[in-house]
């Protein structure tokens, strides 16, 4: 009689700690279930959405030409329209790309590759339009003064 109480016990106690672990489980679970669907959120939004005309403006205004350029490039993977203002902040994206590569190809010595980049710089400058004002920003911040 007093081995089957002690087994009793015994039994009761591995019914708890099952349940305990059963419920560490199920919450792991969610959290991991939980997880994963944010991360394809995430993915998603990052994939299927151009940048937006608004967020190329504030990258001109601040002067934060290497972002522009990122969401240059991004738009462009992902078939970006050009128009208005979004197609200017294109430009400006452009003219910073080629001044960059004009700058390196300078210091390098490359002439003849420093001479197409200032061509690019030129053709970006025209499809500037009114931001063309940040050509001189570009410039001096690039040290082409």
């Amino acid at each position: 009689m007093v081995n089957l109480k002690s087994k009793l016990k015994q039994v009761q106690k591995q019914r708890g700690a099952l349940l305990v672990m059963n419920l560490v489980i199920i919450a792991l679970c969610l959290v991991l279930f939980w997880g994963t669907i944010h991360m394809f959120r995430q993915l998603n939004d990052a994939f299927s959405r151009p940048a937006k005309t608004n967020w190329m403006e504030n990258n001109v205004q601040n002067e934060n030409y290497a972002y522009l350029l990122v969401n240059y490039h991004e738009d462009m993977v992902y078939g970006g329209l050009l128009s208005g203002t979004k197609k200017e902040c294109y430009g400006v994206a452009r003219y910073f790309e080629a001044a960059s590569m004009y700058k390196a190809f300078l210091q390098t010595g490359d002439t003849e590759r420093a001479a197409r980049e200032k061509e690019k710089m030129d053709a970006a400058y025209e499809e500037m339009g009114d931001w063309n004002i940040a050509a001189d920003s570009i410039r001096k911040e690039l040290g082409l003064e």
